[in-house]
């Protein structure tokens, strides 16, 4: 958005001293040269992975050009902008052009990622760019198809308007929104099916003096609806943690106390059924990796420990 605007201020002032750019300016917001840089665009996005993207956050994936909702998004916008563009009836040419930009709306803030990327969760700048500018040009075929005589001022306010509501209100994209509300619910079910109490072993890797031991331990665990209550655990007799799931089979344990990083612990389940669970404790770079069974009541607890 911002190197858009950088760009719309260049022509802003060029075209008041350069002849040939005022000309260009004019050209490329009216008809047929707006439709045919849309088109073009839109072909490049789809290429380019610009029209549609999943990426957020600061682990950002290679993008297949051919995946099934990068070659649906692209091909109902070519299609719609293309039908517009081919259709005499100015009534459908507006229809087709305004359904493009709702679907667009629609996809921009509820599937497209690329707002918050890299380490400093920002806008990509490539792709906001891509948005800001296209969504330009849909309102310039609008408003040109609704009066013949465009505002440029208006066209471009609207413009901005809409991607700093992208930008600053909804970056993350709403579906990852819902899967996490989702996913939440969903914990709930795997809270029942922790809830009691078990026995097992948990392995780790411990270094010493550059001396690396795979340790292998017995622990007792009981799971409560909102805490943990560890029984042998890292030479600790007892220990009580809350317990926080931030999705449906994973969170993080800890005792509230700021700063505490010794009692904190993400994590995450591998498997759970009836009686039997697997999963991992992670404290910094350390993995514990629990093997569990589920225990009746009251079972007394026996405690053993193996040096391979």
């Amino acid at each position: 958005m911002i190197l858009y605007l950088i760009l719309i201020l260049i022509i802003f002032f060029s075209a008041k001293r350069v002849v040939w750019i005022s000309d260009w300016n004019k050209k490329i917001i009216s008809y047929p040269h707006n439709y045919l840089l849309l088109l073009g665009l839109l072909i490049l996005g789809f290429f380019a992975r610009l029209d549609y993207t999943d990426s957020w956050g600061c682990i950002i994936g290679e993008e297949p050009i051919f995946e099934f909702k990068n070659i649906i998004f692209s091909t109902i916008s070519i299609s719609l902008i293309l039908l517009s563009y081919l259709t005499r009836n100015k009534a459908l040419k507006l229809s087709f052009v305004i359904a493009e930009l709702l679907f667009w709306t629609f996809k921009l803030f509820y599937y497209k990622g690329g707002y918050v990327v890299s380490i400093a969760a920002v806008p990509d700048p490539i792709i906001s760019f891509f948005d800001t500018t296209t969504l330009s040009l849909r309102l310039f075929i609008i408003f040109g198809l609704l009066r013949p005589e465009i505002k440029i001022k208006f066209v471009l306010i609207t413009t901005l308007v809409i991607m700093a509501i992208k930008v600053f209100l909804f970056p993350t994209q709403l579906i990852m929104q819902v899967k996490e509300k989702e996913s939440l619910k969903s914990s709930e079910q795997t809270k029942q099916k922790l809830s009691g109490n078990w026995i097992g072993i948990y392995e780790y890797d411990s270094t010493y003096m550059s001396e690396t031991k795979h340790i292998v331990d017995s622990t007792f665990i009981e799971f409560n609806t909102n805490s943990i209550i560890l029984v042998n655990f890292k030479n600790v007799d007892r220990i009580q943690l809350n317990m926080e799931f931030q999705y449906e089979y994973g969170g993080f344990l800890s005792n509230e106390i700021k700063d505490d990083w010794n009692n904190y612990y993400d994590f995450r389940i591998k498997k759970i059924t009836t009686d039997s669970l697997d999963i991992i404790l992670t404290q910094s770079l350390e993995n514990y990796n629990l093997k569990l069974i589920k225990t009746p009541p009251n079972k007394p607890y026996i405690s053993w420990r193996v040096y391979p």
